[in-house]
């Protein structure tokens, strides 16, 4: 798609921008008809594939011309589709959740109110199904349970780098605040195994969750509880998690957030915050585009610049320890509790 960039005019430049939605919805579809788990290791021929992921075999070729054409899949000498490294990614074990995520319905058709939303600073998903996201999510069973495989998919190589990054030697229990399904303290209690964790979820993740750690052998190190981080964290904690949350709510609200995880923590504890940052410049990034995303998704959300993030902090008697990259664009930040 980006071949020749540098040589084409404004208007072609802008079209394939504008082309961007249908590469989207392309990649998004690949992901939602198992193609990469299909390919995965075994090249297969346009009607071999069509039969295996039972689609049309014309209507499929004009797909796999398109993911061709983005190095996604390749044509070996035999005229069979071969999955590429960035195809792999397509696969359900890795990001293609957060693909089939992206262009579901529920998530893909508040984007075409995205200049309603810049210009009222409300959220288009609110008005386009009638509740905020995460009480939409509580009443939609299959949509939150796409949702969570996504943030799963988009957020697992950063609890594998979190593991590495903070050495949890020292500490004796971790808090995950607002986990998910616990891919977290997975990552985490797997390479500690002195470590004890507890996640607060709202009901449904959290059931899931207390499956996922009996699944790994860590229901006796783990447990999953219901609730609201709005009203109370888990106490008697040494460490707590907050991985893409802040990013969700308004100055204000998170403020009361990091105040009530820094109680918890007590005066030698610590609270990770993980985010991506927003870079100073303007140049193309994923976290300016996750922005608008939160936008869409939230409203008052927003992704922060890293001294945007030291106040809030500051505002809730937390200083800034150190940051650490984990993924590109995104960082843990340690904060602890200020001495007085």
């Amino acid at each position: 798609m980006n071949e020749g960039a540098g040589s084409q005019d404004p208007a072609e430049k802008l079209l394939l921008l504008l082309g961007g939605k249908w590469l989207a919805a392309a990649v998004s579809a690949a992901a939602s008809l198992g193609l990469a788990d299909a390919l995965s290791g075994t090249p297969m021929t346009l009607e071999r594939l069509a039969e295996e992921i039972r689609c049309d075999p014309e209507a499929l070729r004009r797909l796999m011309r398109v993911l061709v054409g983005e190095a996604i899949v390749s044509l070996d000498t035999n005229r069979q589709y071969v999955l590429t490294e960035m195809g792999e990614q397509l696969r359900t074990e890795e990001l293609g959740p957060l693909a089939r995520f992206v262009g579901s319905p529920f998530s893909w058709d508040p984007w075409s109110s995205l200049a309603e939303a810049v210009r009222t600073g409300e959220a288009s998903f609110t008005k386009h199904h009638g509740l905020p996201l995460f009480e939409y999510l509580d009443q939609h069973d299959d949509e939150a349970a796409l949702y969570q495989s996504a943030i799963e998919a988009f957020s697992r190589r950063e609890a594998r780098a979190l593991a590495k990054a903070f050495d949890f030697s020292s500490v004796r229990r971790i808090a995950d605040v607002g986990g998910g399904r616990g891919t977290l303290l997975l990552e985490v209690l797997s390479k500690w195994p002195h470590l004890k964790g507890v996640l607060l979820e709202r009901p449904t993740a959290a059931a899931q969750a207390e499956i996922a750690f009996a699944e790994a052998r860590l229901g006796d190190r783990c447990e999953a509880r219901v609730g609201d981080f709005f009203v109370e964290v888990p106490q008697d904690v040494d460490v707590c998690v907050l991985m893409h949350i802040i990013h969700s709510w308004d100055d204000p609200t998170v403020i009361d957030l990091l105040r009530r995880c820094s109680e918890s923590v007590g005066p030698d504890g610590a609270v990770l915050v993980v985010e991506g940052l927003v870079v100073p410049d303007a140049r193309r990034d994923l976290t300016n585009l996750l922005d608008l995303e939160m936008l869409v998704l939230c409203g008052p959300g927003h992704e922060r610049r890293k001294p945007a993030i030291r106040r809030l902090l500051s505002a809730a008697g937390l200083r800034l320890e150190r940051t650490a990259a984990l993924t590109n664009g995104v960082r843990m930040m340690v904060a602890r509790p200020r001495r007085n």
